[in-house]
């Protein structure tokens, strides 16, 4: 009995270890980026907060460097209704919930303006953006939805003259059940991360569970979506699993960077077929380790990727719980929960280099920039305005 209960504790050190040593990254975010040890850093140039006033909480931004301007996804509503973080108190969207236009020049950022959802009446609740994707072609806006009734893609046709974007259709799937990021393809083909397998609104126990121990249940999928006058169903298929896969960007056709928001690292995978095949010649070409969470990548016109996301999870979290409260101008003063940002770039060549740590923006979760203008925005999910940078003198 004896030896069998040391080699039960043996195992079970065993376990702990390998355990401990798989969750390194992220336990050291807890230790080196706890209040009072994070430094602010920013290389960024003439950066600064805008639009304080006109919008809120966004958690993604595509930008069309070709034409100067940019997409927001915005949800004031999401102080209230967090289906990734498990925040369910009301699942009324405010007025200001809605997608943005921003348009930019070499010399300034013009206000965003909220565009008008064509044939679009989802009710009340039922209008949640979150990862979008703009696909030029077709000029399609993929916009992620975590709607009270559920989890699912809008489509919208974009016309940036009349700032409408017109609804096309929905798009659901039990493979698609936790959408988060979304990378078009073409304008029949997306690859869509799941952020977990365990929903918050289903066992929001599992799906805590699922996050903390770093289980890589969450998927990458590719959608093939019937384009026709028939509008049959999307055909989904799994391509890979890691831990609480993120935001996605395509790096070129066949190499695509998943992030792993609880596992501190970015996954580059790869496909000769261009993810057409499934899990059969899908491999992991790179793992991108971190020194903070990431959220949402996104890549620039010299193939740079942009990795935005928070240094110290328990600051997010804070932030989450203390809901509306906190979301008046003045909260930082009134003693409300701050949540720091990091901002990052990575080639192959050169590997990471940090841009933007601190408090002087709040909860980064996307970062884009236009290298021809020298522009940059980055938005956070709990904070006010967009920061922007430019290489241009002011």
């Amino acid at each position: 009995m004896a030896r069998i209960g040391s080699a039960f504790g043996v195992a079970l050190l065993a376990l702990s270890a390998t355990f401990f040593y798989s969750r390194r990254d992220i336990l050291y975010t807890f230790y080196a980026n706890r209040p009072g040890s994070l430094k602010d850093f920013n290389i960024l140039p003439n950066a600064g907060v805008e639009h304080e006033d006109v919008v809120r909480n966004c958690e993604d931004v595509y930008m069309n460097d070709v034409e100067g301007w940019a997409v927001l996804s915005c949800d004031p509503g999401r102080d209230r209704w967090n289906t990734v973080m498990g925040r369910f108190i009301d699942s009324v969207a405010p007025p200001e919930t809605g997608l943005y236009l921003s348009r930019y020049s070499a010399d300034d950022y013009t206000e965003p303006e909220k565009l008008k959802l064509v044939n679009f009446d989802p009710g009340p609740g039922n209008f949640h953006p979150l990862g979008l994707e703009y696909e030029p072609g077709s000029k399609v806006l993929f916009v992620v939805n975590h709607a009270e009734s559920g989890t699912r893609i809008e489509s919208f046709r974009l016309n940036r003259e009349r700032l409408e974007a017109k609804h096309i259709g929905s798009i659901t799937d039990p493979l698609l059940h936790t959408a988060n990021s979304i990378a078009a393809m073409s304008p029949s083909t997306l690859l869509v991360s799941n952020d977990h397998y365990f929903t918050q609104r289903k066992n929001g126990f599992l799906a805590t569970l699922e996050t903390y121990l770093g289980l890589p249940l969450a998927s990458l999928v590719r959608v093939e979506l019937d384009i026709t006058r028939a509008r049959g169903p999307p055909k989904v298929t799994v391509l890979a699993r890691h831990a609480f896969a993120n935001g996605v960007a395509l790096l070129d056709d066949t190499t695509v960077a998943v992030a792993s928001s609880s596992g501190a690292a970015v996954h580059v995978y790869t496909s000769p077929s261009g993810f057409a095949k499934g899990t059969e010649d899908v491999s992991l070409a790179e793992t991108i380790r971190l020194r903070f969470l990431p959220d949402n990548v996104s890549v620039d016109g010299n193939g740079v990727l942009l990795i935005a996301g928070h240094p110290f999870a328990p600051a997010l979290e804070a932030r989450v719980i203390a809901g509306e409260a906190c979301s008046a101008p003045d909260a930082t003063e009134q003693g409300c929960p701050t949540s720091p940002s990091w901002i990052a770039e990575w080639t192959a060549e050169g590997g990471v280099k940090d841009l933007f740590v601190g408090n002087g923006f709040g909860s980064a979760t996307t970062a884009v920039r236009d290298v021809r203008r020298g522009k940059g925005i980055a938005v956070g999910l709990y904070d006010r305005g967009i920061l922007t940078w430019s290489e241009a003198e002011e």
